[in-house]
């Protein structure tokens, strides 16, 4: 389990099938891609997208469109990538803080949670990647995992105001390094590779298009949802006041990476 101090509540996050602990020491648990709701919790309904690394690896690439497969040969054979796939990665988080942030300024994204990613590291539940080329990182990638389960925390390239050439190898190295970390997990005994969910209004064409390059991996469409519940007097206390005061100031960030704004899967906006 995550957890995470906020100013007037502990939080923490329990993913997919993991259990909350006898005595968890916090006030307000989060329990995050459940596959049914919990009576009488907050709950938000979810729209993700997974794939099965449970089967072999051609039968995850013969889902892939043919533009996606062919990206990634190239990238393979063409490119001269790297990919570091970090599992202890507490030494790392300022470098990839600076990464993403820089990439959440060119987007007006919400800035990555330090706090969060610290909690995750403290519960070893973080990994983190990236792709690079010359010793100059292309992408980074930020994991949750619990379980059999790797789910897509953040993604960031900076390749904006960049030569059309450039940004295209940005965009291939961004869909090798998925494959790649796909490969990994799946050696890992991880079955579930979550996106971190689906647009439901395609309206926008930046979410349309988010939409479409994770479908691209031909991933399974999965009803999921996100549920709060207090756990102690403080939390109980502390919940509504807490939800009182956002809808007087409501957070309207834009969504980092696609599916879930960033400051909501941050529990720095939760406090």
């Amino acid at each position: 389990m995550i957890r995470i101090k906020g100013r007037s509540a502990v939080y923490g996050e329990i993913w997919y099938d993991e259990e909350l602990p006898r005595d968890p020491g916090v006030d307000i648990v989060l329990y995050r891609q459940r596959e049914t709701p919990i009576a009488d919790a907050r709950t938000t309904p979810f729209l993700t997208m997974v794939t099965d690394l449970s089967v072999t690896e051609d039968a995850i690439t013969e889902k892939f469109g043919k533009d996606c497969r062919y990206k990634i040969r190239r990238a393979e054979t063409k490119d001269g990538l790297r990919m570091e796939f970090i599992t202890d990665p507490e030494s790392r988080l300022d470098e990839f803080c600076a990464f993403f942030d820089a990439f959440a300024r060119q987007k007006s994204f919400w800035p990555a949670d330090p706090h969060w990613l610290l909690g995750a590291c403290k519960a070893r539940q973080l990994v983190l990647t990236s792709a690079s080329r010359n010793g100059e990182a292309l992408v980074w990638h930020a994991y949750l995992t619990s379980g059999k389960a790797a789910w897509l925390q953040y993604t960031g390239s900076c390749f904006r105001n960049k030569e059309s050439e450039y940004r295209a190898l940005v965009g291939r190295a961004n869909r090798w390094l998925h494959w790649k970390e796909m490969l990994r997990f799946k050696e890992m005994g991880i079955k579930r590779y979550d996106w971190r969910g689906l647009f439901e209004d395609e309206s926008v064409p930046e979410n349309a298009g988010i939409n479409s390059f994770k479908k691209d991996f031909g991933g399974q469409q999965v009803r999921t949802y996100d549920c709060t519940v207090p756990v102690t007097l403080k939390g109980r206390i502390w919940l509504p006041l807490r939800d009182a005061w956002r809808r007087r100031n409501p957070l309207r960030p834009k969504q980092g990476g696609g599916g879930k704004d960033a400051g909501e899967a941050g529990l720095c906006q939760l406090n």
